[in-house]
């Protein structure tokens, strides 16, 4: 019986098959425990089942979750109904997952900052995303596409372009085009790992307004003698915006202010 594509679930399912191989050769899957994010139709889905060590397809449309079940899987391959944003991953062994999907558009910030909060958990992840969002996520400094996004995601993880997919590639056909990114979160850094929340909540305090300096927006928390002193410790002009500063300049002003 065909599927109807659901708005409510923000649904668009990739139809062009070289792309959808693009993806699983990007994700490198090699005998993981593997989790994927809206399985949808299951495009994807039956390319990695040769791959994985342990597949949990996260599918919110009971729809589509009831067609999966139906069918004869491999005892390693587990179909849940639920949204993948409740998951807590504590089940989870530390630096276990990879992650693979085609993230609906409009909760595309959330499960980037999920995946961020459990980046202990993930070794990378392999998303197909609005090209607009990925390319913020691979912006560099004094670009407009440089934000508080592409900070926070580059700082706990390496990220490259794997492919890109026109809106044709979709059915339906959403109004934008994609990109699909790999994120390698970054393992070496025990200090970063544990001051993880702090240093996106200090990111996200320097990219509060963004018109203002990031003086005016730190001087919200701390002294004009705090600021002014690490600013000069650090070699950064007074005047200066947030999105003029590299991702290594944030950590040590980070540091320099705590």
């Amino acid at each position: 019986m065909e599927y109807k594509a659901k708005k409510s679930f923000g649904q668009n399912f990739l139809i062009n098959k070289g792309i959808q191989k693009k993806i699983i050769e990007g994700a490198e899957i090699h005998n993981e425990v593997t989790l994927e994010i809206g399985p949808g139709l299951g495009a994807l889905t039956y390319l990695m089942i040769p791959h994985v060590k342990e597949l949990y397809a996260y599918e919110l449309d009971k729809e589509l979750y009831d067609r999966f079940i139906l069918e004869n899987h491999p005892q390693n391959i587990h179909f849940i109904n639920k949204d993948f944003l409740l998951e807590n991953f504590e089940n989870f062994n530390d630096n276990e997952i990879v992650v693979v999907g085609n993230i609906p558009y409009n909760i595309t910030s959330d499960i980037l900052f999920n995946l961020l909060k459990y980046s202990n958990k993930i070794k990378r992840a392999t998303l197909m995303m609005q090209k607009e969002v990925c390319l913020r996520l691979l912006a560099k400094p004094n670009t407009k596409e440089y934000g508080k996004l592409t900070v926070s995601m580059n700082i706990f993880a390496n990220i490259s372009k794997v492919v890109e997919a026109k809106a044709r590639e979709f059915n339906p056909a959403p109004k934008v085009d994609s990109m699909v990114v790999r994120i390698d979160f970054i393992k070496a850094n025990n200090w970063l790992e544990a001051n993880k929340k702090q240093v996106l909540d200090f990111i996200l305090r320097c990219f509060q307004f963004k018109r203002k300096t990031l003086y005016n927006n730190l001087i919200t928390k701390y002294s004009k003698e705090q600021i002014l002193q690490a600013f000069e410790t650090l070699n950064i002009p007074n005047n200066i915006r947030a999105e003029a500063l590299e991702k290594e300049v944030f950590i040590e002003l980070f540091k320099a202010l705590k």
